[in-house]
């Protein structure tokens, strides 16, 4: 490395060091035109990418650093937590494994491996390496917020509190702390945390984006559970604000504009013999917080069906068939030109998935929300899967969205207006979908099923194939582990409480209710009752997300 080069490493560092993500990535870009193989650029530009929200970039630069120096655990270790990020836990785990072997005293590495073993709900794996943490360190941050995160999900709740706690009186990551201990408890009067929640946003700005984000959320959930709702919506819009980047509507419309031209009844009705005669999956999909951790929870009760939870399979395959993509010709012809060898390959390496999550099962949940985008894809494969479409209040599936962390890619929840677009884009998908597709969807109603849980349910387990067994009544009684903000409600059996939330909201909501259009609340044309689309709009609501991993450490030291 020339002595310029290097100089400009260390000034870049610095900005990095001090926060300043968009000079620093600036800098590295320089750099990396003077020297393309710079691993410490590479390394440092795929850290600033991350913190400034691009985990696809910084993978792309962490991949590069990792093939120039394999040998630093600190490049393992980061592009292991960018693949969590993006849903690749298979990657992660590879590259997480790596920095353990390279750094076995590594306190940290094993907490982040712990992270990614309760993301595959494998929590026996998950606390064994939160344990080797502790052992090593046993004041580790990570280790201690990620013990209480792993007890969440198996519904230990007074266990997780005592851990969030632990770390929060060491003053161990303590916007992480902070916020999972406001997700864990509900108040009815104001807590000692509050006072150090707003100390610590008086210093923020000097905070990494994430952590600060974190204390917002956490302002924002105790103001809420104290009925100040206009205080609560003021550090939501800012804990967003510091989460998403921009959501370009446009580019999204026209990607959906293109699905529904591309995938119409002709293109169906052309691809009648690519199907795979397996009847295992149960695919449960809808806007996140619409209900379908719920709907997985009541299914996978049942003695023959298996939880999968979120298996990023279609996602990734949408991804690597260019549907994430700008339309073009050239995509279009590719699509077309799938055959069945894709197809069958397509549903071997699906099958297999299942199979890993259990081979004995009749029926494997894969509770994807977002995989309603890819419903073409799925429905050609397996005709004889189990498709439920999870449904709910668009107004108060909204607002959850917009008081919950969800991971950056779900940044077409940065504002109200972005939000209530976004969704009406989705609707009219699903509009498409259930004319033009060859399988039958169920529609579950959030709403219907609170008022009716057991004809409900005997619905959701009738469209699986599977005979009616008592205890899918008690879904609250499961064992598998919940990854999802859900992971609380889901604990509980079936209540109201978020029914019709968007009232407490609504002289808050002007710009969500205009951008939702006909399907406001306060539109006279809205659907209510038992309709196809939604459920008792004027009246009732509550619902479950995708994962938000906020694990990416503020590790920006150099390698080199």
């Amino acid at each position: 490395m020339s002595p310029n080069i290097t100089l400009l490493v260390k000034e870049a560092l610095s900005h990095q060091h001090a926060g300043r993500i968009g000079i620093a990535l600036s800098m590295f870009e320089e750099i990396l035109k003077l020297d393309p193989k710079n691993p410490q650029a590479n390394f440092s530009l795929g850290i600033a990418a991350y913190q400034n929200g691009d985990v696809g970039l910084a993978i792309e630069m962490l991949r590069k650093a990792e093939r120039k120096a394999g040998k630093h655990p600190q490049v393992h270790q980061l592009l292991g937590l960018a693949l969590m990020n993006a849903g690749d836990l298979a990657g992660a785990l590879k590259s997480l494994k790596k920095a353990v072997a390279l750094a076995p005293k590594a306190a940290d590495f094993h907490a982040h491996l712990g992270d990614l073993y309760t993301l595959k709900r494998q929590p026996v794996l998950a606390r064994q390496s939160f344990q080797r943490a502790l052992a090593i360190d046993p004041e580790n941050g990570y280790a201690l917020v990620g013990m209480g995160q792993l007890d969440i999900t198996v519904g230990q709740i007074d266990e997780a509190v005592a851990w969030f706690e632990k770390a929060i009186a060491l003053g161990k990551e303590l916007p992480s702390a902070l916020h999972c201990l406001t997700m864990a408890r509900t108040y009815r009067e104001e807590p000692a945390e509050l006072a150090k929640i707003d100390d610590l946003l008086k210093q923020a700005s000097a905070l990494p984006a994430p952590e600060h984000a974190h204390l917002h959320w956490a302002a924002g959930k105790i103001h809420y559970d104290l009925g100040d709702t206009a205080r609560a919506a003021q550090h939501y819009r800012s804990a967003r604000r510091l989460r998403y980047q921009s959501f370009d509507q446009q580019a999204h419309e026209e990607r959906i504009a293109f699905m529904k031209e591309v995938f119409n009844e002709a293109f169906f009705a052309e691809r009648t013999e690519f199907e795979d005669p397996s009847e295992r999956p149960v695919f449960i999909f809808g806007m996140p917080r619409s209900g379908t951790t719920l709907a997985e929870q009541i299914v996978s009760r049942h003695s023959r069906i298996a939880s999968g939870a979120e298996i990023p399979y279609f996602r990734l395959l949408q991804q690597d068939l260019g549907l994430r993509g700008a339309p073009s010709a050239a995509l279009e012809n590719r699509l077309k030109s799938l055959g069945p060898r894709e197809f069958k390959q397509f549903a071997r390496q699906y099958l297999a998935e299942l199979s890993a999550i259990d081979r004995r099962a009749d029926r494997v949940t894969d509770k994807m929300p977002h995989n309603f985008e890819v419903l073409w894809l799925m429905s050609l494969l397996f005709p004889k899967a189990a498709f439920i479409h999870c449904v709910r209040c668009p107004a108060d599936t909204c607002v959850s969205l917009l008081s919950h962390s969800l991971s950056p890619a779900h940044n077409y929840a940065m504002t109200q207006k972005s939000l209530g677009s976004y969704f009406v884009a989705y609707d009219g998908l699903m509009k498409h979908w259930e004319k033009v597709l060859p399988v039958r969807i169920h529609t579950l109603s959030y709403e219907d099923l609170v008022h009716n849980q057991e004809k409900e349910s005997k619905a959701l387990l009738a469209c699986t194939g599977m005979d009616w067994e008592e205890q899918c009544l008690e879904f609250y009684n499961g064992d598998s582990p919940v990854t999802t903000f859900s992971n609380l409600q889901v604990r509980k059996p079936m209540f109201r409480s978020s029914i019709g939330r968007w009232k407490r909201h609504k002289d808050l909501l002007g710009d969500l209710f205009e951008s939702l259009g006909p399907l406001s609340p306060l539109n006279e044309a809205a659907p209510v009752g038992n309709s196809s689309s939604y459920g008792q709009q004027q009246t009732l609501a509550t619902g479950m997300p995708d994962n938000d991993i906020s694990h990416l450490r503020n590790a920006v030291s150099p390698i080199s």
